[in-house]
């Protein structure tokens, strides 16, 4: 299936003109099964082994059973008679009779058919028999509702004289008769239960629709949209399409702006019928939940009583949670959201007040989504939330990653005056500049009134100075990014006096001062006290965790790799979970680049692409830049090209962190590196024009892939550049960076930059320092053998660039020297790499010496191991000739066997 898949043209017509409905039944079937490949593999084997009885496909609503089930009866083709059936839920409301899911199936019987029970039964075989024609007989049961008794024994004689092939469809095994159900557990039914799929599976379908490379921004914005059902991304990407929202920009497909989920009908009719069926007191407690999100259980249980809670919980309705309030949820959040849209003002206000939820969101148990849906729904109904409730929902939709979401939470919020309205500034000066509106979250900032400030506590007013301080690190011509932390000490250095040192508001001034600096690479003067600060027992985790995340930044910079990478490990360890994601991203990026790990960076960001869900929409195209230049930095260029150019077509849109540049530059590289001059050198135009302030860390690489492209392309100011890079480098004491710099440039380079890298390792940690080292060392000296070493820990490494000029200047040199052992050595990696990188680094400028026509064609197959008859044979020539021949070879390649021979021809 996977190379034979049509593009969403060819699949589905223009965008504009919308298929018929069956035709878009079939399209969206094919789409969802492309993810679902081995459950439909499992369905359609167990339907076809003897000793199996049938399959139940189970799963929330949503997820796309009712797909697979149509999936798995085209995959079974014509040779199996399909019989439709379904029990539908008959008249709502509890007490509800069970349905007969038989009566087409008995309105067909002749009037001759015998009455009793057994001769019915056997009258449905012989039907069903005639029906099938010789072939199989497979029953699709979809269940939506209770199966009356008589169904249930006809059903399970079906089954059970394997008269019939059960296919049913439930939400759950629990929702089977139990007669099923115990087939089910037995094994001799065949579960099969969907999840919702993830965004590896989501990325891989939008890819196939529409034929191209997806930026990952968009994938998050479709997998969000979608639920996690396959069946509904076609119809999201069909839709965005025709929209004109969905196109394709520079050979990536993007969105310009959010996609809307959608109702799936059908899932909302089932879920509406279960609601209907239940009993009051059921209904009332999914009433409770859909309000509330969460609620601890012994609070429910005082309302509702237990019996009610455990029926409920053995029934798949609700779940409680690990917490240490042991809160109760539904399992459904799509039943909260309709439940929710047929409550009144009136009783979502009496069912708000029955669990009194207030300011303290995480003593109700409740996570972001379910605090900011909560809010959004009380400030949507007429109630009146408590401010602090929204300013917490607020907060926590910009570490959702949806600002817009926290600005109309914000924009709700009646006048406020004092520190909430401080707190409000706060949260929409950091949604804007989640949303890269920084200039107006200065403003913001700005327009606090001076006597709020004077009022303030002075935590509240140093987080103030902080925010400011970040914004201003950004924004040209806004002002020394130190100044409004300078002010807010002095401040603090007064009410010090008046009552005593607050630690707290120290900290958040420390730690902004600490960003500050290290967002301009200014790491020496901070150094010291960053290092204190990172083992300060007494400061809070928060703060030593922030400091030791500025100084794995500085250590990499600054020559302390191995420091660095054991400081991160102590990190990620400490805290598996990361709330400050971006910032241990960012580190790490760092850290494990500067020891020559580019493979363990691949496998970071790859892991956040595949997790990132909607914060994609914001930083799928940061993500996407840092996961190539990984690959660029190990000479990857054709790896590195496609999340380089979807990074820079999300950047185009969204410039986030002022990145494009980077990826401009990076993109350059990449060309460069597979050969492609004129789409380097374009690339090169782009970066030279998109500036503006950027992270020290992006823009040393924006630096570093200009200058290797130009080095790669063979301008002359390529080495120029990363020379004057790496001067000012080791005079701010960025001995890392510097080495690095330095090392790209002596690919063309002298004795001078080889002492320059040598001298520079002395003062650097790590296997790479230690490779640069070793490189330069052996290339001053014309030391075959160091470079071949070099080549081997450069391949231990997988820095395949690295290891291609060792093997071309090894090559090169033993030519030189006339040892053909080592040029067969240095040959032979050269050969593995060529086909692995699409330009060398580095060609050998070492003629080999020159051999006729007939003898390079000799010495060739002397070299793969043919005999000298063989050779005869093949060139019909006498085996004199040949030996003649070899011998003018031998002579000319200073060699004395055909084992020498092996890389010089």
């Amino acid at each position: 299936m996977g190379n034979n898949i049509p593009s969403l043209v060819e699949a589905g017509g223009a965008a504009g003109a919308p298929a018929p409905p069956t035709e878009r039944q079939a399209d969206r079937r094919h789409w969802a099964t492309l993810v679902r490949q081995p459950e439909l593999d499992t369905a359609v084997g167990a339907l076809t082994q003897d000793s199996s009885l049938g399959v139940v496909i189970t799963g929330a609503p949503g997820v796309g059973k009712s797909f697979l089930a149509g999936a798995v009866l085209s995959a079974l083709g014509p040779n199996v008679h399909t019989m439709r059936l379904r029990a539908s839920s008959g008249p709502s409301g509890p007490g509800a009779p069970p349905s007969t899911c038989l009566g087409p199936l008995l309105a067909r019987l002749p009037k001759s058919a015998p009455s009793s029970g057994t001769g019915l039964l056997l009258a449905l075989e012989r039907m069903l028999a005639d029906d099938a024609a010789g072939r199989d007989v497979v029953l699709t049961l979809d269940l939506v509702g209770p199966l009356a008794e008589d169904s249930v024994a006809v059903l399970m004689h079906l089954v059970l004289s394997r008269a019939a092939r059960l296919l049913a469809i439930a939400p759950a095994v629990a929702d089977l008769p139990p007669d099923l159900a115990r087939l089910v557990r037995g094994g001799r039914i065949r579960e099969i239960a969907l999840g919702r799929i993830g965004v590896p599976e989501t990325r891989r379908l939008v890819a196939a629709i529409v034929g191209g490379r997806v930026a990952s921004s968009t994938i998050g914005e479709v997998h969000y949209a979608c639920g996690g059902n396959p069946a509904e991304v076609y119809g999201i990407v069909h839709r965005e399409r025709a929209r004109g929202n969905l196109h394709e920009r520079g050979g990536v497909w993007t969105l310009d702006r959010s996609v809307r989920p959608e109702p799936v009908r059908g899932a909302d009719d089932l879920i509406r019928a279960r609601w209907a069926r239940e009993s009051q007191d059921v209904r009332e407690v999914i009433e409770q939940l859909a309000v509330a999100r969460r609620v601890p259980i012994t609070a429910l249980a005082g309302l509702f009583g237990s019996e009610v809670l455990v029926d409920m919980e053995d029934r798949g309705l609700i779940a409680v949670d690990a917490s240490q309030h042991r809160c109760a949820y539904l399992r459904e959040p799509r039943m909260a959201e309709l439940v929710r849209a047929r409550l009144g003002p009136d009783r979502h206000r009496e069912l708000a007040s029955l669990m009194s939820l207030g300011g303290a969101s995480e003593e109700s148990g409740l996570d972001h989504e379910e605090l900011i849906s909560y809010v959004e729904w009380t400030l949507e109904v007429g109630s009146t939330p408590d401010p602090g409730l929204v300013l917490q929902s607020a907060a926590a939709a910009v570490e959702l990653s949806e600002p817009d979401r926290a600005l109309a939470l914000l924009d709700r919020l009646p006048g406020l005056e004092g520190p909430l309205a401080f707190e409000a500034a706060l949260r929409r000066a950091a949604a804007l500049a989640r949303l890269e509106r920084r200039d107006e979250a200065l403003s913001v900032l700005e327009a606090v009134p001076a006597d709020v400030l004077g009022s303030l506590e002075a935590v509240d007013a140093a987080r103030h100075a902080a925010a400011m301080s970040e914004l201003r690190c950004w924004l040209s011509g806004a002002g020394d990014a130190l100044e409004p932390l300078r002010a807010a000490w002095d401040r603090l250095a007064v009410r010090a006096e008046e009552s005593g040192p607050d630690r707290a508001a120290a900290e958040v001034l420390d730690l902004a001062e600490f960003r500050a600096h290290a967002f301009t690479g200014d790491f020496m003067p901070i150094l010291a006290r960053l290092e204190a600060a990172s083992r300060d027992a007494d400061s809070s985790e928060g703060f030593r965790r922030g400091c030791s995340l500025v100084l794995a930044h500085a250590w990499a910079a600054c020559g302390r790799e191995a420091d660095a990478a054991a400081l991160l490990a102590s990190i990620e360890f400490s805290a598996p979970r990361r709330t400050d994601e971006g910032e241990f991203m960012a580190s790490a990026f760092s850290v494990w680049t500067a020891i020559g790990d580019w493979k363990r960076c691949v496998d970071l960001f790859e892991g956040y692409m595949d997790k990132g869900g909607r914060r994609l929409t914001l930083r799928g195209g940061i993500a996407e830049l840092y996961l190539a230049l990984a690959h660029l930095a190990a000479g990857h260029g054709s790896a590195a090209l496609g999340p380089v150019l979807s990074a820079a077509a999300q950047l185009e849109e969204f410039p986030a962190l002022n990145a494009l540049r980077a990826a401009y530059a990076a993109a350059a590289l990449a060309y460069a590196q597979i050969g492609d001059s004129g789409e380097a050198e374009r690339f090169l135009a782009l970066a030279a024009k998109a500036r503006g302030p950027m992270f020290w860390q992006l823009a040393m690489c924006a630096d570093q892939c200009e200058g290797a492209a130009r080095t790669w392309l063979g301008q002359g100011d390529g080495p120029a550049v990363r020379l004057a890079r790496a001067a000012r480098d080791e005079a701010a004491g960025r001995t890392s960076a510097a080495g690095s710099a330095v090392f790209e440039a002596s690919l063309v380079g002298g004795e001078r930059e080889f002492l320059w890298i040598e001298r520079l390792a002395h003062h650097r940690q790590g296997p790479l320092a230690h490779l640069c080292a070793a490189v330069a060392s052996a290339t001053r000296r014309r030391d075959v053998t160091g470079l071949l070493t070099a080549a081997e820990q450069a391949y231990e490494l997988r820095l395949d660039a690295v290891e291609a000029r060792c093997a071309a200047l090894a090559l090169d040199f033993a030519r030189g020297e006339g040892n053909s052992v080592a040029a067969g050595l240095a040959q032979t990696r050269l050969d593995r790499l060529a086909r692995v990188l699409p330009v060398l680094p580095l060609v050998p400028q070492t003629p080999a010496p020159m051999l006729t026509e007939r003898e390079r064609q000799i010495a060739v197959l002397a070299a793969s191991g043919s005999s000298n008859r063989d050779i005869a044979d093949e060139l019909g020539v006498s085996v004199r000739t040949v030996e003649g021949h070899l011998y003018q070879v031998f002579m000319k390649l200073g060699v004395s066997s055909r084992a020498g021979l092996a890389g010089l021809v």
